[in-house]
């Protein structure tokens, strides 16, 4: 009789967009604004930049104190992910070779690996140690969603996890575009969990606690650097757009921007309520993404 068991969880978190503003008469050589069509492909460049850095999505985890890459080589075969074994495990398809050394390197869907040390709370949080686990990170090409096309551009990531003692995570992040949701993109990680059924309770507590602030985390950084890289607004006004950003984000939720009194600065800036909570657990595939 077999004690393992499958379950998902998936969590989506919608990332705002900047609300499309008017060319300011009292800047001289201002920039023309941009359009709708503009805001939208910056808002999903900017997400698939920071879905494509590993070493961002690790230290969105508040509970990891170390990573580092570990590239592909016979001597670091027992710090590598078991690649081909879970791939099998959760049906994915591999690229061959499997694993490259850099994410920049991954044309055709190499994994690239890294080593992960987190701070692990047990006995409700009394008791803490360090535990050393291994992931690996590859792009993720999705087909017919209207963003990616024929497959050539990737929008979002997938990773394989191997916390050990029986435990491995498949996890996918996809970006989105819904038209009943206007103004903002859609992030959903989905992760699909193999483990023993006497710990399941507990990995779907933790997943459903620490990824609501890892979509958070993102978000706040989302915001920030579309802020930072928004070509009709000047200098001065990002630099206190961020402040007010990292003061009202220091509670926990990310509270609306954009209201610097700074004489003409923008008076309506972006909504930077990450709204979060939407997260369930399923037992169905998901439907949206595709291995490449």
């Amino acid at each position: 009789m077999s004690f393992t068991t499958f379950f998902q969880h998936s969590h989506t978190s919608l990332l705002p967009l900047p609300p499309v503003r008017e060319k300011n008469s009292r800047i001289p050589d201002a920039p023309n604004p941009e359009t709708s069509a503009d805001i939208l492909q910056r808002g999903l460049k900017t997400a698939l930049t920071l879905l494509h850095q590993p070493e961002v999505m690790i230290s969105l985890n508040p509970l990891v104190v170390h990573y580092s890459c570990v590239p592909p080589t016979a001597e670091m075969q027992e710090r590598l992910v078991e690649v081909e074994r879970l791939a099998h495990e959760f049906n994915v398809a591999l690229a061959n070779p499997p694993s490259c050394s850099s994410f920049e390197d991954s044309k055709n869907g190499e994994f690239v690996h890294y080593e992960i040390t987190d701070r692990f709370n047990f006995l409700f949080g009394s008791v803490s140690k360090l535990m050393v686990y291994r992931a690996c990170f590859r792009p993720l090409y999705v087909r017919g969603t209207g963003l990616g096309g024929d497959g050539s551009q990737s929008i979002g990531i997938e990773t394989i996890s191997d916390p050990g003692s029986g435990v491995a995570l498949l996890g996918k992040w996809v970006l989105s575009v819904d038209e009943q949701r206007p103004g903002y993109i859609v992030l959903t990680e989905t992760v699909k969990v193999h483990c023993n059924v006497f710990v399941s309770w507990y990995i779907k507590g933790q997943l459903e606690g620490a990824h609501e602030q890892i979509h958070k985390e993102f978000g706040r950084r989302f915001v920030e650097k579309m802020v930072d890289e928004d070509p009709s607004v000047p200098p001065s006004v990002r630099a206190k757009q961020r402040q007010s950003m990292n003061r009202t984000s220091m509670g926990g939720d990310i509270a609306p921007v954009g209201r610097v009194n700074s004489g003409n600065s923008i008076k309506e800036g972006m909504k930077m309520r990450i709204e979060v909570g939407r997260s369930k657990k399923e037992e169905k595939n998901d439907p949206v993404t595709e291995e490449s």
